[in-house]
């Protein structure tokens, strides 16, 4: 039986991109090959031998299952958290880093998107994953990881192939922007959407704290992004002001 090793499982709103505030069922996969120095989930870097799972939609109480988590079980769960209503439910992927569970994806997802809108929140970098899991995807948030925010070695190729095999998906770019952001970084992330394809949103996304920038460097670099961009918008972390989880 397909099955995955899951940090937790609960139902929030979205806190991050164009699509915030939406409520999502979230499924935060364990594992993650890169360190960015920005990282709000370091337990997810990890696999843990337990689960948390949110024992009812709005819940403040969490009860525990043993990883890998069944495809079976994974399913009802995230069921009993998605909300009532004529809407079909979104399904967030988030981590971690979903895709380096990419066969129990290709699994689980060609089973149960009839039912859920799945959303895919990644770091942009497993290109040959995304093509593999790509019909089963209806949203891609996609990370530009920016070596001056992350502390980490570029991936401009990783992304450039990333967001090839993304497109004909409802897919954005999300950037992490700090304090020590260079000008040259964003241009260059800039560049490469534009020509692949001008339409793909740019999300500009504030770190907090010590890490963020001032407002001005952050209208700076939207002007910037729509001399070549059609939409590009600046977004902090609406869940962190909502202090939500």
């Amino acid at each position: 039986m397909p099955a995955a090793y899951i940090e937790e499982i609960f139902s929030s709103v979205q806190g991050e991109g164009p699509y915030v505030g939406t409520r999502h069922v979230f499924v935060r996969f364990s594992g993650c090959d890169i360190r960015c120095r920005y990282c709000d989930t370091p337990a997810a870097h990890r696999s843990n031998i337990i689960c948390r799972v949110q024992k009812y939609i709005s819940s403040l109480e969490y009860y525990e299952i043993q990883n890998p988590v069944s495809d079976d079980d994974l399913y009802r769960c995230c069921r009993g958290l998605s909300p009532a209503g004529p809407g079909r439910p979104w399904l967030s992927l988030t981590g971690g880093e979903p895709l380096l569970q990419k066969d129990f994806l290709v699994s689980w997802l060609s089973r149960i998107r009839p039912d859920l809108q799945i959303y895919l929140e990644t770091s942009g970098i497993h290109h040959q994953a995304m093509s593999e899991v790509r019909e089963f995807i209806d949203t891609v948030s996609m990370d530009f990881k920016l070596p001056s925010a992350t502390g980490l070695r570029p991936f401009w190729k990783e992304h450039e192939r990333f967001l090839e095999a993304s497109i004909g998906r409802d897919v954005f770019v999300k950037a992490v922007v700090t304090a020590d952001t260079l000008d040259s970084d964003i241009d260059r992330c800039i560049r490469l959407i534009s020509e692949i394809d001008d339409s793909v949103p740019l999300i500009i996304q504030p770190a907090s704290g010590r890490l963020a920038p001032s407002p001005q460097r952050l209208l700076s670099m939207q002007e910037s992004g729509l001399r070549h961009l059609k939409d590009v918008r600046v977004i902090p972390q609406i869940h962190k002001i909502l202090e939500m989880p």
